[in-house]
This record gives structure tokens, C-alpha cells and sequence, in this order.
């Protein structure tokens, strides 16, 4: 059957013959929309009537471009609007309750895959945590690196090692963070990188089963050469979530280690970087100039 029908947001979509186009922006809308209603209990069924499109459609498309479903999709949303209430300081029960689930057992079934650690020790921002940190100066402005006993969990570039600081304070903002000498070593090394040498160090950051592969397979790509978005995309066995992959670059909190400056566009353009696009510019050129040299 070959049939069209009006979405709730008013655009016209075919049961059979859509366009990618038409599907990438069915998916894009039903983004917002779940977003929007992140504490609501939305089901296949509410984004049919919403948008004018069969359940097992929305389905199919959606994790053809996302890599994942959309219940799963507003798990994760859920799952960060959780983090950010409990670093708030919200009861548990409230923290929980305001991300849409009426039972605290979603969270305790699976705690550790869900934040990474017990919920208890999360809501404490940290505390218990002891994060050594040291700042520098490098060719693209201040760095920082962070570490615990487990490896590396933060390294940025800014304007500004006070800046940087900050920053490092809010995200972990009941740890024990002391800047010390005993990050000397791992500054030295992300040092020597803008000097040629390669990197090889230990990290400690958590992300969702998505996150992780993404990241792994950004890892595996070579000094001085480059992915896209839609090559890691394949690489990770979901060859339509390159958006998604564009999120997960987003949310790495060690650049240069796990090098998302080495992913761009299709065209070969550099797509989004969160340090800037000067700076994943600087980047590229140097590992190109370097392996020229090998």
C-alpha cells in the first residue's frame, strides 16, 4: 500500500518510496519531540498518533539513523537528566521521579552500566574521589589534564588555565581535586604530542554501550589520517547513526587521547569539534606534517 498522511507536525511522509531525506527529518523531529517529553511515558503508540507514522516505521527508521531505538533514546536523556539532578543535590527518589520513572528499581537493576558507579557515591559528585590535576601551555593555549587512580578522566584546551579549572571544579564539584605534581607526567606526554610523539595513555571515563564503541573505534584510527563520521558509523556495525556518532564525539571528555579530531565529514569538511574549529585545524595539519616526516 502506498499511502501519505499528515504528521502532528504537519508534514507529509509515505508509507512506502520515502526519501532519506523525509526519514532523516521524521527522525530529527521525533528527537525533539521525545526530548520535549523526556518525563513522559511515551510509547511507539504516542509517536504514531503524534506524527501521522506507523509505530514499526518510526522504529525501523529511527535506529537505521540513531544506531539505537528510541526507547533506548530517551533511556539515555533520561539517564543524563538523572546525572545532572543528583550532582544538584536532589533527593534520590525526587532525582528519579523527575526523569519519568515512578520506581527507583529501573536505576538499582543496573546501576553501574547506567552512571558507572553505585548511585549513592554519584550523587556525591565525586566524593570519596581524589582527582589530581596540573594545567600548562601548549600550542593551542591552555591544557589540563585530570587523573584518578584508574587513569585519565579530563583533558581540555582554553583560553585559560583559571577557566579550565573552573570547569574541572563544576563537573566534579564534590571530589577531592588536588593540583599536583603527580600529574606531571601525563601533561608531559600530552606536551610531547604537539611535539610528534604519540599517545598511549591509560583513561577513566564512562559512557553509554554507544559512547564506548564509538570512542573505541575512534581510537583504532591512525596518527595522521582521518575517519568520517559515516566510516565510524560502519565501523561500529550501524552504518545509518553517523549523527549519533556526531553526539558521541561531543561528549568525550579526553581529546587527544581518543582523537575525535581525526573524524570529519563525508566531504572530507571538518565537521564540529567542542575545543574549536581552529583547533581541530591546527591538529590535523600537524599529524599530516609529522607523518610526512616518518
Amino acid at each position: 500500500m502506498n499511502r501519505s498522511t499528515n504528521s502532528g507536525s504537519g508534514v507529509q511522509y509515505k508509507s512506502t518510496g520515502e526519501s532519506g531525506m523525509q526519514k532523516a527529518r521524521l527522525v530529527e523531529q521525533v528527537c525533539d519531540y521525545i526530548r520535549e517529553n523526556i518525563s513522559s511515558s511515551l510509547t511507539l503508540e504516542d509517536l504514531e498518533k503524534k506524527f501521522g507514522v506507523r509505530g514499526y516505521s518510526i522504529q525501523r527508521w529511527f535506529k537505521e539513523i540513531m544506531g539505537i531505538t528510541p526507547r533506548k533514546y530517551m533511556e539515555e536523556l533520561r539517564i543524563h537528566k538523572l546525572k545532572t539532578n543528583l550532582k544538584n543535590g536532589e533527593p534520590m527518589p525526587m532525582a528519579i521521579y523527575n526523569t519519568g520513572y515512578k520506581s527507583q528499581s529501573w536505576l538499582y537493576e543496573d546501576s553501574l552500566s547506567k552512571l558507572g558507579m553505585v548511585p549513592s557515591a554519584y550523587r556525591k559528585g565525586g566524593a570519596g574521589e581524589t582527582i589530581y590535576f596540573l594545567t600548562g601551555k601548549c600550542a593551542l593555549g591552555a591544557i589540563i589534564v585530570a587523573e584518578t587512580e584508574q587513569g585519565i578522566c579530563a583533558v581540555s584546551m582554553g583560553d585559560s588555565e583559571e577557566a579550565l579549572v573552573q570547569s574541572l571544579r563544576k563537573e566534579f564539584n564534590r571530589a577531592d581535586l588536588q593540583h599536583s605534581e603527580k600529574a606531571r607526567d601525563r601533561l608531559n606526554s600530552l606536551l610531547d604530542y604537539f611535539n610528534g610523539q604519540r599517545l598511549n595513555l591509560p583513561v577513566a571515563i564512562q559512557g553509554t554501550d554507544f559512547q564506548q564503541r564509538v570512542w573505541a573505534a575512534i581510537a583504532s584510527i591512525p596518527y595522521g589520517e582521518t575517519r568520517s563520521y559515516n566510516d565510524i558509523a560502519g565501523m561500529i556495525g550501524k552504518p545509518k547513526a553517523f549523527r549519533a556518532v556526531a553526539n558521541a564525539c561531543g561528549a568525550n571528555h579526553v581529546p587527544l587521547i581518543i582523537p575525535c579530531h581525526r573524524v570529519v565529514r563525508k566531504d572530507g569538511s571538518l565537521g564540529g569539534y567542542a575545543l574549536g574549529l581552529d583547533r581541530k585545524k591546527y591538529l590535523l595539519e600537524m599529524e599530516k606534517r609529522n607523518s610526512a616526516k616518518m
